[in-house]
């Protein structure tokens, strides 16, 4: 499922996939109820609007979204780089800003194992080590 999704998103963007991004998008979707065992269902669903190929971004990655949920790393990334699906945070969220992570903040071990390497590397990142936080952002999360 996570491949056809990869090429739907691709032909979304215009690159040739050797298919059109509904027939990836539709691959994916079936690939992902075949996977877990209820492919008997993939008509009724794809059917459903909002659920039938409409072309769009969010549309590719929510179903991806929905196919990786046991690879929360993966789908989290996914999240990052797109913005799709939109989530809301959590009520109760444990950090700062209240807002889903955007990276793994440095660990304590981290800083005593190697405090030099690691306080340089967050001020190469972010200029200061009060950004050494989940809501800073990584290179590539620009959204």
């Amino acid at each position: 499922a996570e491949v056809c999704f990869i090429l739907a998103e691709a032909a979304d963007k215009g690159w040739s996939v050797g298919g059109s991004e509904k027939e990836w998008y539709e691959k994916g979707v079936k690939a992902s109820f075949d996977t877990w065992g209820v492919g008997s269902s993939y008509a009724a669903y794809i059917a459903q609007t909002g659920v039938a190929h409409s072309g769009t971004l969010e549309q590719i990655m929510t179903q991806k979204w929905i196919a990786n949920w046991t690879v929360a790393q993966e789908a989290w990334c996914d999240w990052r780089r797109t913005g799709y699906p939109v989530l809301t945070p959590a009520p109760d969220a444990t950090n700062d800003s209240g807002q889903i992570p955007r990276r793994y903040a440095y660990g304590t071990t981290d800083y005593s194992l190697a405090a030099d390497s690691v306080k340089a590397a967050v001020i190469r990142q972010w200029g200061d080590l009060d950004n050494d936080t989940q809501d800073s952002r990584v290179w590539w999360d620009v959204l």
